[in-house]
């Protein structure tokens, strides 16, 4: 090992470690390592889901390996052509497969730039790039089947199962808007019967009329000690924003799976359903015609 790199590394373990003894354990110092490194970084700087995207993709990789950890002078082809054959195995798309490879690599990049390790090119020849061709059928609701929500017999349903589905049907009305800009809408983004907001996807400002349909979810929902229309976010700390987020997602997804059974989908209901179902009829369906 070279000075430059000896010291990248010292100066690495230093940070990694719990009790931050330089030079011990660099014997040990690895990719996992360096990896649950940048896993920190991104949490340090406010980015929660792709501090959790990274968590999962190692996790799958440290499942392959069997272990904690491998050396940067293990981490080779064979091991990466290994652990593709390996994923194939689980009968993940070929997408899927390309997501997991291709973050590894991405990490590795970081670590050879860092000067961590020499470049060992073990992704040489692996595609790892998205495949349009593959991208599976948007599952989404027909107006019809919007109509089922709308108008389904809540008796019996739990308090959380209405508010994921007036949430989900919410979405669909103000042009199919995502998760991440419905949670954190405040009472402030309606003026004068206009709801206002910036997109989180695309940046774009939208503008949506809040007709009695929508007013009536809000209503039904909205709470006086918060800023926000729904309940889902309240801390103005970052990192619990995000795991109120995270924990919102999974919870309404949940609720939506039994609403689409309810209603006989053929596919699992979800939040991200609702802007396809938008995309589907918003150029030939009015909401007026809907409700």
């Amino acid at each position: 090992m070279d000075n430059n790199r000896q010291k990248n590394v010292q100066t690495a373990t230093v940070a990694l470690s719990p009790q931050g003894r330089a030079g011990e354990g660099l014997e040990d110092f690895g990719f996992i390592t360096y990896a649950n490194s940048r896993v920190e970084k991104l949490q340090d700087e406010g980015r929660y889901d792709a501090a959790n995207k990274l968590k999962m993709y190692l996790r799958k990789f440290v499942t392959y390996l069997g272990k904690n950890e491998v050396p940067f002078k293990d981490f080779d082809a064979l091991l990466i052509r290994n652990y593709h054959t390996w994923l194939e195995n689980q009968k993940l798309g070929r997408n899927t497969i390309s997501l997991y490879i291709r973050n590894l690599k991405r990490v590795y990049r970081l670590a050879v730039d860092s000067g961590l390790t020499d470049e060992c090119h073990p992704f040489e020849g692996m595609d790892v790039s998205y495949h349009i061709k593959s991208k599976k059928y948007r599952n989404r609701l027909t107006p019809k089947e919007i109509m089922q929500l709308c108008y389904m017999d809540v008796n019996g349903l739990h308090h959380s199962t209405l508010f994921a589905r007036d949430l989900f049907l919410f979405a669909v009305f103000t042009k199919g808007m995502a998760g991440r800009d419905l949670f954190y809408l405040t009472k402030d983004n309606i003026k004068d019967g206009i709801l206002t907001y910036t997109s989180k996807v695309n940046g774009k400002k939208e503008t949506v009329r809040m007709t009695t349909f929508l007013q009536e979810i809000v209503d039904r929902n909205v709470q006086p000690d918060t800023p926000y229309l729904f309940p889902i976010i309240t801390t103005e700390d970052p990192k619990e924003q995000w795991r109120q987020h995270d924990a919102a997602i999974h919870s309404i997804n949940w609720n939506l799976r039994k609403l689409g059974r309810i209603i006989g989908l053929p596919f699992p209901l979800n939040l991200t359903v609702a802007r396809h179902s938008w995309e589907n009829f918003a150029h030939g369906v009015e909401m007026s015609d809907l409700l």
